[in-house]
């Protein structure tokens, strides 16, 4: 009789605990389903993400960039874009500089949307088939006749970049 009321004690803690084990394991199993399902969804968007640079254009200060969207998502979260810009600038040093989009005027070091050429269906949005036109101020000025790189990112993850002659 002396051992019957621990043993009881000891088995109602052996089943609690293994109640409470069972159902944190569940919980984990359906955490790890869900982040399974969102990257999912993400490597389905960047299968179905096609960026093409059309032309990259010096204009005096600035760099102008042509991004077609030749793939099947559309583009909307400029904010969320990554732009990098390397090049030599006129006292003939190389740099390297992510660039962030501004939706005001533009200022040194930022890209704004020009506009969007063929933006028939959902104003201010890229879809497909249409062509992102965006201008990138960088400072220190590129040097002309220099030899540059402009790096994309959408905001779903897919980079192209293209040469360009400062």
């Amino acid at each position: 009789m002396d051992t019957s009321i621990p043993a009881a004690i000891v088995a109602a803690i052996l089943m609690v605990s293994t109640v409470v084990l069972a159902r944190t394991g569940f919980h984990s199993f359906d955490d790890m389903g869900q982040v399974w399902k969102e990257m999912e969804v993400r490597a389905s968007e960047q299968a179905r993400t096609e960026p093409a640079i059309g032309g990259v254009a010096m204009n005096g200060a600035y760099v102008d960039v042509e991004l077609r969207n030749d793939g099947a998502t559309r583009w909307a979260e400029f904010p969320h874009m990554d732009i990098v810009v390397e090049y030599t600038d006129t006292g003939d040093n190389r740099v390297v500089s992510w660039v962030p989009y501004t939706d005001g005027s533009l200022s040194p070091n930022t890209w704004v949307v020009q506009g969007i050429v063929g933006d028939t269906f959902d104003p201010g949005v890229v879809n497909p088939t249409e062509t992102l036109q965006m201008r990138i101020e960088v400072s220190p000025a590129i040097k002309p006749g220099s030899p540059n790189r402009v790096l994309i990112t959408t905001e779903q993850g897919v980079t192209v970049s293209s040469n360009f002659t400062g």
